[in-house]
């Protein structure tokens, strides 16, 4: 591919139009495309095919109002059902996490002016939403070129506030980063360090990896939500709105984002529920009750961890030994021997493992442990030195014979 190729499909990657042919500058790009670029728009002024955006007028267009010379806001209340701070504690609870934080819980989607990241790359729309009042209150905050940026900064820092836990969805490999180098390079005091953030992809990852095809936002709208988006814009013609912004003043497709933007944030607030509800009941979503059983475990919930295994109508094998681990840990043998007993024969290794072992240090039944030896690989020295070891306890061997460590 030449170099030329290369440069236009990195520049359509990033949002922005393929250089054309005769251009002024290096690979047909003018002066004042570049500068744009890299954020000399506002101090160029309108170029020969962009016509200026007048941000009161725009914001009167798109529903909002303008809070700076280049930014605006458009603020949308979407009616919620039950407590107007969300779900219940108990009908929210993630492993792990905890329970929907009520109105401290931010909502946050960003959509950027290109999607591979870097210090070129800006959110030049970002939304927030919280449970307020009965409702959700979204707040989208709305640049109309690069030198609204610190007054778009400047506005999302006071909307977050102080204690916000934010919730995102992708959002500490993607937006979270992004937003804390823009306010850097902005020399702005930023909210996001320290914060406690929740990104629902890494729950919904968990439980869904090995169900669903891919784990998008879009994915999990439609298994755990029941929507399919239509007349949705792509996420990645969301950088070609902005450009189309900024370097022609092309305004039309501006709502059919923030409509993009609206949905994910809308999405975001009801998949925490979701989630916690096949963490609950993983059977009734689909989701690995395994999964779900090992990060209620891992969030000190024992109880529930052996709850979700044994309502699963089947299980894999690792499902099976890790309920009979469980089992173990509360006391109760004969539900472990059980599950053990069915995968030893089987010819499960580690169930046979686990039976030696039971009936060598809990029954001290030599015999039987030695029966459940021979099914172990005799290759292997632990097999070795616990037959030994039986043999001697049994009296097949006297002490003294048999050297340990002889093959």
């Amino acid at each position: 591919m030449s170099l030329k190729r290369r440069l236009d499909t990195l520049r359509r990657q990033g949002g922005a139009r393929p250089a054309t042919p005769g251009g002024a500058g290096e690979g047909g790009t003018s002066l004042r495309e570049r500068l744009e670029r890299v954020g000399g728009a506002g101090r160029l002024g309108p170029g020969r095919n962009r016509q200026p955006v007048e941000v009161e007028t725009l914001a009167r267009a798109l529903g909002g109002e303008a809070i700076d010379e280049r930014v605006l806001c458009v603020e949308t209340r979407v009616p919620r059902d039950g407590d107007v701070d969300g779900p219940s504690a108990d009908a929210s609870l993630l492993p792990g996490i905890g329970p929907l934080p009520g109105e401290r819980a931010v909502f946050v989607d960003t959509e950027t002016s290109g999607l591979a990241g870097g210090t070129g790359t800006v959110a030049y729309l970002v939304g927030l939403a919280r449970f307020a009042a009965g409702s959700l209150h979204v707040r989208q905050f709305l640049m109309t070129g690069f030198g609204g940026e610190p007054g778009l900064l400047a506005a999302v820092r006071t909307a977050l506030g102080d204690d916000a836990q934010l919730v995102t969805y992708n959002g500490k490999s993607f937006d979270a980063p992004l937003l804390k180098d823009r306010f850097r390079l902005a020399r702005q005091d930023h909210p996001l360090e320290g914060a406690e953030h929740v990104d629902l992809l890494h729950p919904a990852r968990r439980l869904f990896r090995h169900a669903w095809p891919d784990c998008r936002l879009a994915t999990a709208e439609q298994h755990l939500l029941g929507l399919q988006r239509e007349d949705d814009l792509p996420g990645s013609q969301a950088p070609l709105v902005w450009f189309d912004l900024v370097q022609h003043g092309e305004t039309a497709r501006l709502p059919a984002v923030l409509r993009h933007n609206l949905q994910d944030l809308t999405s975001l607030a009801a998949l925490w529920p979701a989630l916690a509800a096949a963490h609950a009941e993983p059977q009734a979503w689909g989701a690995c009750p395994l999964a779900a059983a090992r990060a209620w475990y891992r969030a000190g919930r024992e109880g529930d961890a052996r709850r979700v295994l044994e309502a699963a109508p089947a299980l894999t094998p690792a499902g099976r030994h890790e309920l009979a681990r469980l089992r173990r840990r509360s006391g109760d043998w004969e539900g472990a021997l059980a599950l053990w007993q069915t995968l030893a024969e089987a010819g499960d290794e580690r169930a046979a493992e686990a039976l030696a072992k039971y009936h060598e240090h809990v029954r001290r039944d030599w015999h039987t442990a030695l029966a459940w030896t021979d099914r172990l690989r005799p290759t292997l020295e632990t097999t070795r030195r616990r037959r030994l070891r039986l043999e001697r306890k049994s009296g097949k061997v006297k002490a003294g014979q048999g050297d340990l460590f002889s093959y």
